[in-house]
């Protein structure tokens, strides 16, 4: 302990002891997508908690949707997106 009374060292321990195996966890974002984006095209990838999603859809709006729906899911701790917008009037100038 330092001279505050807390102790410095912290370890995070899983809810009950769960933790989701990398298979698991892809499998589980794979399904969320397809149920909340409805695009069977997007790729799903974990290892170590974190995951790789790749893949084509309509719009950047989708892909950013596709992120933030990983970013929520449980057992996530980091998400690389390299999705590929595929419709081009919808990006920034």
């Amino acid at each position: 302990m330092n001279n505050t009374g807390f102790s410095k060292r912290i370890e995070i321990a899983p809810i009950l002891g769960w933790v989701l195996s990398d298979d698991e966890l892809a499998i589980r974002a794979r399904s969320l997508l397809r149920w909340k984006t409805r695009y069977n095209s997007i790729h799903v990838e974990a290892e170590k908690g974190h995951v790789t999603l790749s893949g084509q859809v309509d719009s950047p709006s989708d892909r950013d949707a596709a992120e933030q729906i990983i970013r929520k899911l449980s057992g996530v701790v980091g998400v690389t997106n390299r999705i590929n917008a595929t419709c081009t009037r919808f990006r920034r100038m």
